[in-house]
């Protein structure tokens, strides 16, 4: 059996969407279907009900094989980080490596693997949400930031636009409106600022104890990591657009949530 690189993912709350909102449903499937991952021709996916697979097709022996595989993942997942924005639709993701087996036997999708197992044991014992990286692989993924979370798995920070706010600026806000918007800075923060202020408003929300301690158990990763930004977002009232007021956020607040219908190119119904 093939020995691969997989990223499982995670929807949350998919049952819920189920019951309340089905039209949901459709529109989240039209995100996943828009990935850049189903574009890269060393990788394939699997998509069943409330998950997404993503694993590696082929080794061909290079230097640093293992770095490219997963500086990918971790990027597939900041894909769709970016692409939830405003939808109000969490995940939770683990890498991991190991036995995986995918073919079709006469048009049926089949696939096993010691990796799939693992994976899903150890992404239902993560009470937390983000993206989680099996530590013995810690060493060939040096493009990301991450920090251990347990025994057995680092927490992964696919926020790169947040590491630029926040070593850039030097910690130091406002800033200038020149400086995020001729960098195009301010298109690819205003996802990764929303989706922490989805945290914090979900961990002081109505929701259970339980769901709540997840989103709290992420942000202390995020405060950890952001102490300027995440300390500047509670000052001012989770405002984003404080950390530069003279700078055109409508415009990019209004792109989201961003359809993403254009990715569908065929849709047959049983």
């Amino acid at each position: 059996m093939p020995h691969r690189y997989l990223l499982y993912i995670d929807i949350l709350g998919f049952s819920d969407l189920v019951a309340k909102d089905i039209g949901k449903i459709d529109d989240l499937y039209e995100v996943l279907a828009s990935l850049h991952a189903h574009n890269h021709n060393a990788f394939k996916c699997i998509i069943f009900s409330d998950t997404m697979l993503v694993y590696n097709l082929t080794f061909s022996g290079g230097l640093h094989e293992p770095e490219y595989y997963l500086m990918f993942m971790c990027e597939f997942a900041r894909d769709l980080l970016h692409r939830l924005t405003k939808r109000g639709v969490f995940f939770r993701a683990v890498i991991t490596q190991g036995d995986f087996q995918h073919y079709e036997l006469n048009s049926i999708p089949c696939f096993f693997g010691a990796s799939l197992i693992h994976a899903y044991k150890s992404e239902k014992k993560i009470k937390a949400i983000g993206l989680f990286l099996e530590n013995s692989l810690r060493k060939y993924c040096d493009i990301f930031p991450k920090r251990r979370f347990n025994a057995e798995f680092d927490f992964v920070y696919i926020t790169q636009a947040l590491d630029d706010l926040e070593q850039e600026s030097g910690g130091i806000f406002p800033l200038d409106a020149w400086y995020i918007e001729d960098t195009d800075l301010i298109w690819m923060v205003t996802p990764e600022l929303l989706h922490l202020v989805d945290l914090y408003t979900r961990a002081s929300s109505t929701l259970p104890e339980s769901v709540k301690r997840k989103y709290r158990t992420s942000i202390k990763f995020y405060e950890r990591q952001y102490p300027a930004v995440t300390a500047f977002l509670k000052n001012n009232a989770f405002d984003i657009t404080k950390f530069s007021p003279k700078a055109n956020w409508q415009q990019v607040l209004d792109r989201h949530p961003e359809g993403m219908s254009w990715a569908v190119k065929t849709r047959n119904e049983f």
